[in-house]
């Protein structure tokens, strides 16, 4: 992956294709070697996609203060200034959702639609507070198994439904070792689940007019440290004024792994409408 400065950031990225842009935001502590070819591929025939490491993944370093959806927004729409890209698609997977919306919010010169995938806008239901650090379940999975333990139980159990982790070993297996491979220091990683835990935008998110596809897989029901990501979108849905909605069958958190063709099907017809 190239490197290039953004803003005193030293940023790998990748940029594969031609067109409108189309931005790959990760999930938390995801790098960007994790995005499959298998979706990318199809997408980089249509569009420009832009591909990259949040910083303290991969090859951007770590930087000693606090990290925030925010801040991890301002990354990627400084990235796009630094290439010269014009406005494009933000496809946010996960926390890359929640850095999607302060996307939205803070650059809409850079955003011409926004794909909110598997996502939520933080803190929405009084009755199931969201931990605003590390969540204890998470911590004490991480001290049980170790943290590259906790990222193979982690991913097969929660990105695919157990019938395809049983019958293909193969595509969870290149996810985890994609991950590991490629993965942030363990401090940076929890860094990474703290920004994601304290990220919040239910009071802004009705000021996203550009249109928004909210995605999700029929399946994506485990209880996470932000809650259930069934019950997010449809948070998401309720308040944004521009909203599509489109769901993923057979698929949990990870659709975009389980289902590469069908997925890349979907974000196709959403940017080709607009």
């Amino acid at each position: 992956m190239p490197i290039i400065d953004v803003n005193g950031l030293s940023m790998a990225y990748e940029l594969r294709g031609s067109g409108v842009p189309l931005v790959l935001v990760a999930g938390t502590g995801y790098p960007g070697a994790t995005w499959s070819p298998s979706l990318v591929d199809p997408l980089a025939e249509h569009h420009a996609v832009l591909t990259f490491d949040h910083r303290g993944t991969g090859r951007t370093p770590s930087t000693p203060a606090r990290y925030s959806t925010r801040e991890f927004a301002s990354d990627a729409a400084g990235l796009m200034d630094a290439l010269g890209l014009e406005a494009g698609h933000i496809v946010g997977h996960s926390m890359g959702g929640r850095v999607a919306q302060w996307m939205g919010l803070d650059r809409p010169d850079r955003t011409r639609t926004l794909v909110l995938a598997a996502t939520g806008p933080g803190q929405f239901n009084p009755g199931k507070p969201v931990t605003r650090g590390i969540p204890m379940h998470t911590a004490i999975a991480m001290i049980e198994h170790g943290y590259e333990g906790y990222m193979r139980e982690h991913i097969g159990a929660t990105f695919f439904t157990p019938e395809f982790a049983a019958t293909e070993p193969g595509t969870v297996a290149w996810l985890v070792d994609a991950f590991w491979a490629n993965r942030p220091g363990l401090e940076d990683y929890l860094r990474h689940v703290v920004a994601r835990q304290e990220h919040q935008t239910l009071d802004r998110i009705a000021e996203l007019a550009m249109p928004c596809l909210v995605l999700v897989g029929d399946r994506d029901t485990h209880q996470g440290g932000t809650g259930v990501h069934t019950e997010q979108s449809a948070a998401l849905l309720e308040r944004l004024p521009n909203a599509s909605k489109r769901v993923m069958t057979g698929a949990a958190h990870g659709y975009f792994w389980q289902q590469p063709v069908a997925s890349a099907v979907a974000l196709l017809e959403w940017t080709a409408a607009h």
